[in-house]
């Protein structure tokens, strides 16, 4: 079989010839255990450090399975057909069978020259992706329809006035209608278009085994792209990028509504939406257009399906990231947001970003099925993170009472034109917006009243909203296109929330269109079970949110389609934490666990954990006392002793950006960063995303000017950047070499411990795990773990597993490839101090990488002995 032939015949391990170069050790090990994991079916835990090459790891060996897969299976079914045309065509002829297989033989040529034909279209369009912008025919004349509000749909103009916002009739009684909608939308997720589209693809192929990439963004994803550009698999797999339609509109009337949202609204009435002219000549008729002419009325959609067809074509036959798609789009005049859609299904590799995974509804919309396939998340220490996001959910007052008001205005004016299921749901959405408003009713006078956590069938019942089928009235709202028509009715007969309005939110949050969906968002989420999350009521802050605790519950769906699902990371230390929240049933038997060293020598690298200044004095960074204007001296007379010992860059790591202000304050004021500033130029994290490119060029440009500087003239010898832990800096960005020689981490970054929702979510892990204590013995057992410690630790443990993911984010900015090197030094008593937070235990919660090379000092001059030594050394 497949499987067998890629093996060295000396060693028996298996081969991966699509890796580009030879791999090293740790590399093969990788792969090979990558492998084995999908192969047997089963949750693969996959660490390896920055530099080490995970994601070309991750490629050779995933596609390689794929390709033996779908040689393995080719083959089968071939016997199985062979078998079955012996068995049923034993007499036949020997020139018949000949024939048979010259055709089947011209039939995979001609397929193999199709294929051929569109790459190398593909190739000569990719080559003129710059070329300027330019509309399509037609879009000029569509360009006033487009620039209606956001909540409006396109109509005849004969039509009675407002006619367009009145719902169409609805009985949310009757199963079979219901029965009906359910199959034509589960029919049109597996399709070009979702159930809001009106065309299916036509050239929709069936289901077949793919493999799913998925990481926190597009960038990340264009990574991806740039290592699988590298392989044979660019030319012999094909590739779909899936995103958002922001992501990949390219019609500038709909990318200027600027919000996620409208575009998204926006773009769906188009599906329905006749071109002005058509639609008028249609209503005036009172007849429907010929079935060739397209009913919609966005220009790239379908006013050039072959266009279409063709853009699509090219997004199998080249490997592309999202980037280059929407060029591509603009160059072919067809929209490559549905192009990628269509190119999904016949996709052997599929990269789509968090949400598009991790929310069902997402996934059936755009055609995302699970079911047989293999699911990589790379970045996978965010996972528990991105689960928890999207399936919570919280809405302002602002948004209430904008939603409320839009819910009043609607009933008011149709009230006697909706049917009666009509009539019924809108004053329910009334009767939950009035009652959810009044929940954060201001208080007057007194103290402002602290937040509420309520599990949610007990906010349901105080509040009188157990009554409410919310179930059915989510499906009511998704299905009548509510949402949009109350909106648009409420923007059109107020004014209110158009796209140029200069007090609005940039994103969006406040218009109607959002609140409403807003609104729909928190009702869907109510419906979680009991267990799984909590309401949290915050009057004084004026938000109603609902906060999921149980991340497994929405992961398992997943995982329950999935043939093998693999998380891979530089680390995903603390394991514990990820294994507990994420796979809490999860027979031991499927589980694997991959943790690799660095390709970097542990010579190269020094790290010290260290609890006493220059002074001698101890470096106690606990919040209470890290403000001492002793410990705010004693930082800095630590900090210019590393810089003294360590070339080039330097990179700290403070807990928050309060802190690094008030560092750096005391440190103006005393003149320290004077002193600092001669050894090093001083930069700092700002607070705006938009200016850390800047800083970043300002801080290698200063490095490269003090490298290149061989007569070393002058006291300056690089930068020092202060960045934040879980800032821009601190994950994604390249420390590699000269910009990060040394990494220092001040404090351990514990998140605050009276935070009620981290409060709350350390309760629930201290009650499933007394849950988990009080199963069977040989069930505890196969699972691994101790009941009686987990049930004793598990909220402290995920409130320390916190802080060491974030200093193991901030640690992996350096030591990028094989021939780098650099320090790392932890500033803290406690992690020195036995029976502190930060004893031995946690240390252990560092990256093995680390933890090889790791010592811990009593004295600042043995750290800065060993510091100086070893950057000489490596110099």
């Amino acid at each position: 079989m497949a499987q067998k032939e890629r093996r060295d015949d000396r060693s028996g391990l298996r081969l991966f010839p699509a890796f580009p170069y030879e791999p090293y050790s740790i590399q093969q090990d990788f792969m090979q255990a990558l492998y084995e994991a999908i192969d047997k079916g089963q949750i693969g835990l996959f660490e390896s450090p920055t530099g080490t090459g995970k994601t070309l790891s991750l490629i050779c060996s995933s596609l390689q399975w794929l390709e033996d897969r779908h040689a393995l299976e080719a083959a089968e079914a071939q016997a199985a057909k062979s078998s079955a045309a012996e068995q049923e065509d034993a007499d036949m002829p020997a020139w018949m069978h000949e024939t048979s297989a010259d055709q089947e033989q011209q039939a995979q040529q001609a397929q193999r020259l199709r294929r051929l034909k569109a790459r190398a279209k593909a190739t000569m369009l990719g080559s003129s992706l710059q070329s300027p912008r330019k509309q399509p025919k037609g879009a000029k004349g569509l360009a006033k329809a487009q620039a209606r509000p956001p909540g409006s749909v396109v109509i005849a103009e004969n039509l009675p006035e407002d006619a367009e916002f009145l719902l169409e009739a609805w009985d949310s009684d009757a199963e079979e209608a219901t029965a009906k909608r359910k199959a034509a939308r589960m029919e049109g997720s597996n399709s070009e278009a979702s159930e809001t589209d009106e065309e299916g693809d036509e050239d929709a192929a069936p289901q077949k085994r793919q493999v799913f990439f998925c990481s926190r963004t597009h960038s990340q994803l264009s990574q991806f792209v740039s290592e699988l550009r590298r392989t044979p698999f660019a030319e012999t797999l094909s590739v779909a990028a899936i995103a958002g339609r922001k992501a990949l509109c390219i019609n500038d009337a709909v990318l200027k509504l600027g919000s996620t949202t409208r575009i998204n609204e926006r773009c769906l009435e188009l599906q329905k939406a006749k071109p002005a002219k058509q639609a008028a000549t249609a209503g005036a008729a009172n007849e429907k257009p010929a079935a060739k002419t397209s009913s919609c009325g966005c220009p790239y959609r379908k006013s050039k399906r072959t266009s279409l067809r063709h853009l699509k074509d090219a997004v199998l036959a080249v490997p592309m990231d999202v980037e280059d798609l929407g060029k591509l789009g603009r160059r072919k005049e067809a929209c490559p947001y549905y192009a990628a859609r269509a190119a999904l299904l016949e996709a052997d590799l599929v990269l789509l970003p968090y949400a598009a995974l991790l929310l069902q509804e997402t996934r059936e919309s755009l055609g995302v099925n699970l079911e047989g396939a293999v699911v990589i998340v790379d970045e996978a220490h965010n996972l528990i993170d991105a689960v928890n996001a999207v399936h919570s959910a919280v809405i302002t007052r602002k948004q209430l009472a904008t939603a409320k008001s839009a819910l009043d205005a609607y009933y008011g004016r149709f009230s006697s034109r909706l049917a009666p299921g009509n009539s019924k749901h809108i004053q329910s959405l009334i009767v939950l917006t009035s009652t959810l408003h009044g929940c954060l009713e201001r208080q007057r006078g007194g103290e402002p009243r602290a937040p509420q956590i309520v599990t949610v069938n007990d906010f349901l019942f105080s509040k009188g909203l157990d009554n409410l089928n919310l179930f059915r009235l989510i499906r009511y709202v998704r299905e009548s296109k509510a949402v949009q028509k109350v909106s648009g009715y409420a923007q059109r007969s107020t004014g209110a929330d158009l796209p140029d309005k200069e007090n609005e939110p940039s994103d969006g949050s406040g218009s109607g269109l959002a609140s409403m969906h807003a609104l729909v968002s928190l009702a869907s989420a109510l419906n979680n079970t009991d267990a799984d999350g909590r309401v949290v009521v915050d009057a004084a802050g004026g938000t109603l949110k609902f906060l999921l605790l149980n991340a497994a519950a929405h992961f398992t769906k997943v995982l329950a389609s999935a043939h093998a699902v693999v998380l891979a990371s530089g680390t995903l230390a603390p394991v514990a934490s990820l294994q507990q929240q994420l796979f809490p049933h999860v027979p031991h038997e499927r589980m694997h666990h991959f943790s690799c060293g660095h390709v970097v020598p542990k010579e190269r690298l020094l790290a010290l954990a260290l609890g006493r200044g220059p002074t001698g004095a101890a470096l106690d960074l606990r919040h209470a006392r890290r403000g001492q204007a002793a410990v705010l001296d004693e930082i800095s007379r630590l900090l210019l002793n590393i810089c003294q010992a360590v070339p080039q860059g330097v990179v700290v790591f403070f807990p928050s950006f309060a802190y690094a202000d008030q560092v750096f304050g005391h440190w103006q004021a005393t003149g320290a960063l004077e002193r600092l500033g001669h050894r090093k130029r001083v930069f700092r994290e700002p607070r705006s995303a938009v200016e850390v490119e800047s800083v970043l060029r300002q801080y290698s440009s200063i490095i490269a000017e003090q490298s290149a500087d061989t007569s070393h003239s002058g006291t300056l010898t690089g930068a020092l950047l202060l960045c934040v832990v879980g800032g821009k800096m601190s994950e994604g960005i390249n420390f590699g070499d000269g910009l990060g020689r040394c990494v220092v981490v001040m404090g351990m970054p514990f998140p605050n411990p009276a935070d009620p929702e981290l409060c709350e979510r350390m309760r629930f892990l201290d009650t499933t795990a007394s849950k988990s204590a009080k199963q069977p013995q040989s069930d505890q057992h196969s699972r691994g773990a101790s009941s009686q410690e987990a049930m004793q630790t598990a909220g402290r443990a995920y409130f320390e597993d916190l802080c060491m993911k974030a200093v193991n984010q901030c640690i992996g900015r350096v030591i990028r490839h094989r021939s780098d090197w650099a320090a790392v030094v932890l500033v803290d008593q406690r992690w020195t101090s036995a029976g502190a937070a930060g004893s031995s235990g946690t240390l252990k919660k560092l990256p093995t990488w680390i933890q090889d090379s790791l010592m811990v000092v009593g004295s600042f001059g043995e750290a800065f002995g060993r510091l100086s030594r070893f950057a000489r050394t490596m110099q």
